[in-house]
């Protein structure tokens, strides 16, 4: 682990441009403008005060968000996490746009602090972020995809050490050889 974390790799410095286009942010403020407009155009026929009140803690958290010069995604990615607050409050007629604001948002979120089940890499090895642990509240324990019972290496409150040693967040589709996505190894099938 020593040698990764001291091994010396170029910067990435991105322009505040390059950055809002790798993470697509451009494209992402479009979509959320849109489901702005999907809120108040269904604001009519819904009627309660859990649409109510996301409607506004949307808008207010949207202005807030547009007007920040580092901004920071989560109140977003927690709302169009499948199954949560958009889904649940807007339904089918705004399955689309949720489902892209939600992986752009997936994408940010999950380069910026370790977050549970996100598969990554490092030197050529692959694992995935396993779950908090009673003794800690910060995720970083990697179960990296070997044959080996308990290969699970701690990076917690590293991710930024993480980075600069060489990992990165792959395709969250990777299919491990010998553990699960949750880091369970796989049943051998004798």
């Amino acid at each position: 682990m020593f040698k990764r974390l001291f091994k010396k790799h170029p910067s990435n410095n991105l322009s505040k441009v390059d950055y809002w286009k790798k993470w697509e942010l451009f494209e992402l403020f479009d979509c959320l403008s849109d489901a702005e407009k999907l809120l108040n155009d269904m604001a009519n026929d819904k009627k309660g005060d859990d649409f109510a009140k996301f409607e506004r803690n949307f808008i207010e958290n949207l202005y807030e968000i547009k007007g920040d010069n580092v901004v920071d995604l989560t109140i977003i990615w927690e709302w169009f996490t499948p199954k949560k607050e958009w889904e649940i409050l807007v339904g089918q007629r705004g399955k689309k746009l949720g489902d892209n604001i939600f992986r752009i948002t997936d994408k940010w979120k999950r380069n910026q602090d370790f977050v549970r089940g996100t598969k990554v890499s490092l030197q050529k090895e692959f694992g995935v972020v396993l779950d908090l642990t009673e003794d800690s509240n910060l995720y970083g324990l990697i179960r990296w995809d070997t044959n080996k019972e308990n290969d699970i290496e701690d990076w917690r409150g590293l991710f930024g050490s993480f980075l600069q040693a060489g990992g990165q967040v792959i395709n969250q589709d990777h299919e491990f050889k010998f553990i699960n996505d949750d880091g369970i190894m796989k049943k051998s099938s004798n």
